[in-house]
């Protein structure tokens, strides 16, 4: 049996503080990004690696999202397309020509529009369900109309599985 306290908990139990999860403003380049992305994998365990820049204005307002995927296409645009003559074999061959261009361009340019919010009050299985139907395995957090931080579709999942073995 679930004691009280596991019952209730909140989306605030599981988020990721915002001062604990990459951010920059939508000015920044892809470069800079580049680095911060490479920074924060190196600077926590495999498992918790940040794989998203979560993108600011000047407000600091959410305006998007830039993921590996977001970055891996604006280094190489071709990856967004379908190779009709073959993959090319080599890294050299495939960023030559367009990565010091690319490199140089703000990340606005490439981020993903923020899909989904959650409140951080919001229940674990509101979180989850908001996810599922977004297709996301992170969600940024909201309180009060600022960022909190985010949640991961895989702490959610480690919290439900816990309550279902627990049973």
């Amino acid at each position: 049996m679930n004691k009280p306290s596991e019952q209730k908990k909140d989306v605030r139990a599981l988020v990721i503080p915002l001062t604990e999860y990459p951010h920059m403003p939508y000015w920044a380049t892809l470069k800079e990004a580049i680095v911060q992305l490479t920074v924060a994998q190196q600077a926590v365990a495999p498992g918790g690696r940040r794989k998203t820049i979560l993108v600011f204005d000047e407000a600091y307002r959410l305006r998007g999202m830039l993921a590996l995927k977001d970055v891996l296409r604006g280094v190489e645009p071709k990856f967004s397309q379908k190779y009709g003559q073959g993959i090319p074999v080599f890294w050299e061959d495939l960023f030559a020509q367009n990565a010091k261009a690319q490199l140089v361009k703000p990340i606005s340019e490439f981020m993903s529009p923020v899909a989904a919010t959650v409140e951080a009050g919001d229940s674990l299985v509101k979180a989850s369900h908001v996810m599922l139907d977004a297709g996301l395995t992170l969600l940024p957090v909201m309180d009060g109309g600022s960022v909190l931080g985010v949640i991961k579709l895989e702490d959610i999942f480690q919290e439900i599985s816990m309550a279902i073995l627990s049973m």
